[in-house]
Parts: structure tokens; sequence; C-alpha cells
């Protein structure tokens, strides 16, 4: 799935292209690895980091050029968010990532609880 996202960015020309935006795990409740395509596309060529929200920030990494293309692995828990900020430390754009496990959270009984005999 490739998601686009370009909110109020307009004003200083940045765009972006983030896929995956899901990540796909057996179990619930288990952190769940993956490899994230970015590319990001910078017209304006001004200095912005890309950050993981998930409990705190944490930088991943900075770049003032037109376009860059980067590959990244992430662990992330139930839900993350990637962040695109300027240099003043405003959030320009922001990508919601989620987890969703194969398994389900549910389970079911074997043999039910009463009997009539």
């Amino acid at each position: 799935m490739l998601f686009v996202s370009k909110s109020n960015a307009e004003d200083i020309d940045i765009t972006w292209q983030v896929q995956p935006v899901v990540c796909v795990t057996q179990r619930p409740d288990t952190p769940c690895q993956f490899a994230v395509s970015l590319q990001v596309t910078n017209t304006s060529q001004r200095q912005y980091c890309v950050f993981l929200y998930q409990l705190s920030e944490q930088r991943l990494f900075c770049s003032s050029s037109q376009v860059h293309q980067q590959s990244l692995t992430l662990t992330i828990d139930n839900q993350a968010t990637l962040l695109l900020k300027d240099t003043w430390g405003t959030t320009v754009l922001s990508q919601p990532l989620s987890v969703k496990s194969t398994q389900s959270r549910t389970r079911f009984r074997v043999h039910s609880p009463w009997s009539l005999f």
C-alpha cells in the first residue's frame, strides 16, 4: 500500500511517500519489526529531520537534499507515528503506523460450560 501524505507543507514545498504503513505480526500485543521505504521530495531544499514517535521521539535522520530516499527498519508496538520536522522543531508532516496481527485476541471455548446430562 502506498500512502502519500501532504498537509500544511505546501508553504515550504515538501511531500513524502511512506510505504508500508501497517506492520503484520503473528500474535497480538507483540512488537513488530518491518522495513519502511521513505521518499521525501523537498523542492525548497530546507533542512528537515524525520522522527519516530512512540512513547518518546527518536530522530532517524536529517537531510536537506531535494529528493531523499531511504529504507528504514523499524520496530513498533501497537501504534507509532513518523514525523517530519523543520529546523524549528515544527511538525510539517506526520504519518501514523499501525500493527495488525494474524491471530485474534479472543479465545473461544472448546467445551460448553454446562451439560444437559
